[in-house]
């Protein structure tokens, strides 16, 4: 059996190994974003290390990488393209007779005529450092899904193997933010959600909603199972053993929406997962029993280890409580769909949700904190971005379904297949994308540059199988 250690996943094999160097480039900016940069503000200090880290990856694998990977990925590279293509025209400088005449800019002329001066060239973006700060965000998840395009198939299963770490580690590091001190240092960020599992993210709903997508991963990680009988056991405890120790760490964020997405997860699970087949004998009736044991035991300790750190934990409680985070965003809809309708169909701007809601929030809302994003990624990309930004998600929606249908043409593969690897991880791709997708309907996922990452990761894995399905 072929088995993947922390020292495996990051050697880089010999200096003739094609690809190396991306599969360097991919590891240094997952890894860099979920330690550095896991919230959804533009004002993070990190972001002045990150964002040119992620410039400069994105130039070298665009140099390097960009015409395999565009043979290998064109319908996303397109979109990719699509998207970066609708921020940079909303910097782009427009005449006074034009910005004046689009929708809702009727009080900027106002502010320039009563300070008596003349009409400038203005872009479509109401606040053009946000909008800056947008397109900027983008360099990450594009440099990512550049240089997964081009990997090898074993480079995917260790990219699974480094996500599933990764989540895991926050799932801990959250268990110990739950029944540590308040002001721990593991709180890595100064607007957080003190007392809560919130791990390396500044939100305990992203904890949440990561820690739920680890399901179809599980299920694909055990999918891609190569070895004896005796090892497949193995596996599999460690996979239910993981799969049980997720519950709890999910209740520890106090996320109901976590709790929603949990149920998706499993669901997924199944969707994904196809019975692996173990290969060769089993080396002996001693060896069998070990792997049993250690498996079952392994199993039973996280599993009461958990409960017991769920008990002495105020989640629970949370879950039952009236959540005022929730009661806001009810309370802020209608200023959102009213700016939505003043602005339409160009929006304000992209990434100028703040200046623009603040122009129509009422002021019973009005508060010493800001409200950050409409916790509905739907309502601010009508809102900031308007049909075109509308038009761009359909276009996702239509490439997810393309996908979805692939996969179903070639749903009786099998372990034995040259292609298998390619279809579990197009499976876990899309269940990862589906369930990022559901969670923004009630918070802002991908507006996270971890998990715009993450969901970079999904995407590629998701056109490699299409790529395939349609052969």
């Amino acid at each position: 059996m072929k088995r993947y250690s922390i020292r495996r996943i990051f050697s880089f094999a010999s200096t003739s190994t094609p690809d190396r160097m991306p599969f360097a480039v991919a590891l240094i900016l997952i890894i860099s974003a979920f330690f550095m940069v896991g919230g959804g503000r533009d004002d993070l200090s990190s972001l002045l290390i990150w964002r040119p880290l992620s410039a400069f990856l994105l130039m070298l694998a665009i140099a390097q990488y960009g015409l395999e990977a565009w043979r290998n990925g064109r319908a996303l590279l397109l979109f990719c393209a699509a998207v970066l293509g609708l921020v940079a025209l909303h910097l782009v400088p427009l005449p006074p007779a034009i910005w004046t005449a689009l929708p809702g800019r009727d009080f900027l002329v106002n502010i320039y005529e009563s300070a008596g001066m003349a009409l400038p060239w203005q872009p479509l973006s109401m606040a053009q450092a946000r909008t800056w700060n947008a397109l900027f965000s983008l360099a990450g998840p594009l440099a990512v899904i550049v240089v997964v395009l081009v990997l090898e198939k074993r480079r995917h299963q260790q990219l699974l193997l480094l996500l599933l770490g990764v989540g895991f580690l926050s799932g801990v590091i959250g268990m110990i933010q739950a029944i540590g001190p308040s002001n721990g240092l593991l709180y890595f960020y100064r607007i957080t959600n003190i007392g809560t599992s919130v791990g390396f993210f500044a939100n305990r709903n992203h904890q949440a909603i990561l820690l739920a997508t680890m399901y179809p991963l599980l299920a694909a990680n055990l999918s891609l199972f190569k070895g004896r009988p005796d090892r497949l056991f193995f596996y599999r405890s460690i996979t239910i053993a993981g799969g049980g120790l997720l519950i709890p760490l999910i209740l520890m964020t106090g996320s109901r929406g976590g709790l929603v997405l949990m149920v998706v997860g499993l669901a997924a699970a199944w969707w994904v997962y196809k019975a692996p087949v173990a290969t060769g004998r089993v080396v002996g009736i001693r060896s069998e029993h070990r792997s049993r044991l250690i498996g079952v035991g392994l199993a039973v300790v996280l599993s009461l280890a958990s409960i017991i750190v769920l008990v002495s934990t105020p989640a629970l409680q949370r879950l039952l409580e009236t959540d005022a985070a929730s009661e806001l965003r009810v309370q802020a809809l209608p200023s959102i769909l009213e700016a939505t309708q003043r602005f339409f169909p160009f929006g304000s701007g992209i990434g100028t949700f703040v200046e623009t809601y603040q122009i129509f929030e009422p002021d019973a809302l009005i508060s010493t904190s800001y409200f950050n994003h409409a916790h509905n990624d739907l309502a601010e990309i009508v809102m900031t971005g308007g049909i075109p930004a509308l038009v761009l998600a359909t276009w996702a929606v239509v490439l997810g379904v393309l996908t979805f249908i692939a996969l179903m043409r070639r749903r009786a593969v099998r372990p034995s297949d040259a292609d298998f690897l390619f279809h579990i991880m197009g499976r876990a791709g899309l269940a990862v994308l589906a369930m990022l997708a559901l969670a923004s309907f009630a918070d802002y996922p991908l507006r996270v540059p971890s998990l715009m990452l993450y969901a970079a990761v999904a995407a590629a894995w998701c056109s490699n199988a299409y790529r395939l399905g349609r052969k």
